[in-house]
């Protein structure tokens, strides 16, 4: 009776050298050093949904072989999986150092506020720990915790679209909450309006009043200002002028004079001359910033986490708490 087939570090290697080679399955052979017909039976399992794969991971392109979408998701981790055994082996073989490592991602406004005092505090108390930040969009943020290629991440969707984007419940805690601010350059046609607003009392009704930039549609923030909007029959009364990527982007915009920004409270400047007014809490509640991780598939066991991912774990709450 044959024995049933799982996704095997043979499976993983295949799938990887074969991103790696540019789909080409004869060079991905040969550098796996397998004959062809082992190739086209291990390619089978990555090609088709059933007892291995719930969707596959490849299709076939002609001569050559393309990653699915869901192939594009699963790559990173992939690549964590096989490089860390690779570590492990040569830990094992006593020809390299095993060394604590986090993997961690943020958004770009994050990494330089609290994670960075979070990361000064980690290197304190754990020197010989590696951390690996980087600043991906929240989605793959989210596919990253939730397919092992990431410990940790912070992200700012609501929970029901955590769980619709993982595919599985994460752990979720809220460690921050900031204000989205109205900012406006002065001396532009608009200055005058905004200055007129109350200081902290925006109301997404007086966004209608102005030429806005804003985060891009994917962004978390920029879902859940969609869904307020929504929610007051005002989502297709605004003028966006602009939709892009990061706080100094809008900011750098915004001092163009293009339009009026909404951005962050922990992302507004100290100085320059800029006019700045906060959206009134009850139509659009303070950002939640929340930070996720996966949950021990054991009953009972608490967060899949190792030592030192607990540890930065901790030391991004105690930062986050007192950036608040």
């Amino acid at each position: 009776m044959p024995r049933p087939t799982h996704l095997s570090l043979e499976l993983l290697r295949t799938f990887l050298c074969l991103a790696q080679n540019e789909g080409d399955a004869v060079q991905a052979a040969k550098r796996l050093h397998v004959n062809q017909p082992s190739m086209s039976k291990r390619l089978r399992f990555l090609q088709h949904a059933g007892s291995v794969l719930s969707r596959p991971w490849l299709v076939r392109d002609g001569k050559t072989w393309r990653l699915t979408p869901e192939g594009e998701k699963v790559l990173p981790a992939v690549e964590e999986i096989i490089g860390r055994y690779a570590q492990l082996s040569g830990f094992v073989n006593e020809t390299v150092p095993l060394r604590p490592q986090v993997r961690f991602s943020c958004g770009q406004n994050s990494v330089a506020g609290f994670v960075r005092q979070a990361m000064l505090l980690f290197r304190r108390q754990h020197p010989e720990a590696r951390v690996r930040v980087t600043t991906v969009p929240g989605t793959a943020r989210i596919e990253g915790v939730a397919n092992g290629s990431l410990d940790l991440a912070t992200v700012t969707h609501d929970d029901a679209t955590i769980f619709e984007i993982a595919r599985r419940p994460l752990h979720i805690e809220t460690i921050s909450s900031d204000r989205l601010a109205l900012v406006c350059a002065a001396d532009t046609r608009w200055s005058a309006t905004v200055e007129r607003l109350a200081a902290g009392g925006v109301t997404l009704k007086d966004l209608g009043h102005f030429p806005l930039i804003l985060p891009e549609p994917a962004a978390g923030i920029r879902k859940g200002l969609d869904q307020a909007l929504r929610r007051h029959s005002l989502l297709g009364t605004l003028d966006v002028v602009l939709e892009i990527g990061g706080w100094n982007a809008i900011l750098t915009y915004v001092r163009d004079g293009l339009g009026v920004g909404l951005i962050s409270e922990a992302s507004v400047p100290s100085n320059g001359r800029l006019i700045i007014r906060y959206l009134d809490s009850d139509w659009f509640p303070p950002i939640a910033i929340k930070l996720i991780c996966r949950r021990s598939l054991t009953a009972g066991a608490g967060l899949d986490l190792s030592p030192t991912a607990q540890a930065f774990r901790t030391a991004l709450r105690k930062a986050a708490h007192k950036s608040n």
